[in-house]
């Protein structure tokens, strides 16, 4: 199964007629939801900001969200040429432990062994990852990755009109607990409650080709 590699720029709805005058003929402007637009652009890769982001940013906070589904995911708020809020996570921390743990539990390979159910695979997993999190937490290897990742930083998403009830449930969200328990599923948690539901194979590659109709693209 391909991994999913999605990177963009996004915004509320109410700021969507203030992005043409900003639109140079390699961006696409896409209706994500209801809520939410995306500008998607093949330098959305280069090194961030840009400078038509940062001029962009000067007129409405923008939402950048990367999510190499094998190596980590990053958030920023970028608003007034500043960013606002940033977070973080490497999903590859910790996985050497994570084998470790289930080697000396299991043996070494468990999970090639053609005779474990799925069932069992599951369990053995559960079973590791409980481990696994006490030991993460013990020796502090998540730590630094949510030192930015407060309920006072939290209060940034307040520019996209995010409730205070949101605000709430992004901060039980965002815990080294959860973390520990699936970093994967965290991140997806936390897109949903920004109502970024189902957010998976955006970027400006996969919706440039013609053959993605989740979304309108609103490009005059």
């Amino acid at each position: 199964m391909m991994s999913d590699f999605s990177i963009g720029f996004f915004t509320i709805n109410k700021h969507k007629e203030k992005i043409y005058p900003h639109l140079t003929e390699d961006d696409l402007l896409i209706q994500y939801n209801e809520k939410w637009v995306g500008k998607l652009s093949a330098m959305d890769w280069k090194k961030q900001p840009q400078l038509q982001n940062l001029a962009l940013s000067k007129e409405m906070p923008l939402l950048y969200v990367v999510n190499a589904e094998d190596h980590d995911f990053i958030m920023n708020i970028l608003y007034e040429e500043e960013i606002k809020f940033h977070f973080h996570i490497s999903y590859e921390v910790g996985m050497d432990l994570y084998t470790e743990i289930g080697a000396k539990m299991y043996g070494n390979y468990w999970w090639l062994d053609e005779d474990l159910d799925e069932s069992t695979r599951d369990e053995r997993d559960k079973q590791i990852r409980k481990e696994w999190a006490k030991q993460m937490e013990q020796q502090g290897l998540l730590d630094r990755y949510f030192s930015n990742a407060s309920l006072e930083s939290l209060k940034a998403f307040k520019l996209f009109d995010i409730s205070e009830e949101n605000i709430l449930k992004l901060n039980e969200i965002l815990t080294i607990k959860n973390c520990a328990k699936g970093s994967h599923s965290m991140v997806y948690d936390l897109l949903d409650c920004l109502g970024l539901e189902g957010f998976a194979f955006v970027s400006f590659d996969y919706a440039s080709d013609g053959n993605d109709d989740r979304f309108t693209i609103l490009n005059p």
